[in-house]
């Protein structure tokens, strides 16, 4: 489908010219992947390889996680050939942009184990790769998940929509308790948003943690305090490149769960995917699935 679909073409030309044996299947609606990539382990696929942006992979990551093992026995393998508008999971992983480069990646011998954050709410639990969060990113998160005007769309589009939101946006009463190495914390006050992250990208190349690894067990937070619209607007540029954390009403953590409860109708995204209100319980599993990378 969109972007990805277009490059249907050039993927079966590509892997016709190689020595890898695979098949490529194109999805026609939202779930399509995750019913596929649940079902590739049954057929006796020993990888499966995402086409897309974010959604795409947590729609396939998920699916791999619902089957629950891969070759082996072993965690799911799973490789990503970046062809989305934000592409931040690829970012986090190093990966080529490049079509035909990122295809030998996906399909080459070498991987690394890789985290997944886990989210729970009103039982219903997703798995989610890159970054989520509650509060203003989420708001703009559940405005481009739905039917987007010409001027919303591209990472341009993702600015905008975020600028316009902004002129509304009301920050949120939220209640947190983290479990870090230290021991466990309780967080009240009015938040602008709350991001936790596996990589230390999202929204299409911010820097949202920039310490963020995807295999060391924990999730980085970003807890934005109750900084006004004028502030944020000042910090937006530069969250591209990570200097939001010197903010003082910024706060980096990291954690092994984190439980988010606050204000009715506050919304939730996982990987720029709506995924209800609040309250959210967040965790990760660690080395849940066997990445593809590239060497070094």
């Amino acid at each position: 489908m969109g972007r990805a679909g277009k490059l249907a073409p050039r993927i079966a030309e590509a892997l016709g010219s190689s020595a890898a044996s695979a098949r490529v299947i194109e999805t026609r609606e939202a779930g399509d992947a995750e019913r596929l990539a649940a079902a590739a382990t049954e057929q006796g696929h020993d990888r499966v390889v995402a086409v897309g942006g974010d959604g795409t992979a947590q729609e396939v990551l998920n699916g791999l996680m619902a089957a629950g093992v891969g070759p082996g026995g072993g965690p799911p393998a799973f490789g990503l050939v970046p062809g989305g508008t934000g592409n931040d999971l690829a970012r986090s992983l190093g990966l080529p942009l490049t079509l035909v480069e990122a295809l030998s990646v996906a399909l080459g011998d070498n991987t690394r184990p890789m985290d997944l954050g886990q989210a729970s709410h009103d039982g219903e639990t997703r798995y989610f790769s890159a970054a989520g969060g509650t509060g203003f990113d989420a708001q703009v998160a559940f405005t481009m998940g739905g039917k987007r005007a010409r001027w919303q769309r591209g990472r341009a589009g993702y600015v905008l929509s975020t600028l316009n939101e902004l002129r509304r946006y009301e920050n949120r009463a939220l209640s947190l308790r983290l479990a870090t190495d230290a021991g466990d914390r309780q967080l009240e006050g009015r938040f602008l948003f709350v991001a936790f992250a596996n990589g230390p990208f999202y929204g299409g190349g911010m820097q949202i943690c920039p310490d963020a690894s995807i295999d060391d067990g924990l999730l980085d937070l970003c807890l934005a305090g109750d900084i006004g619209r004028l502030g944020a607007l000042r910090e937006l540029p530069g969250i591209y490149r990570g200097a939001h954390v010197n903010h003082p009403l910024v706060e980096m953590a990291k954690t092994r769960t984190l439980q988010i409860d606050g204000e009715e109708g506050t919304r939730v995204h996982l990987d720029g995917e709506p995924f209800g209100t609040l309250p959210v319980v967040i965790s990760v599993r660690k080395a849940a699935v066997a990445v593809a990378a590239p060497i070094g």
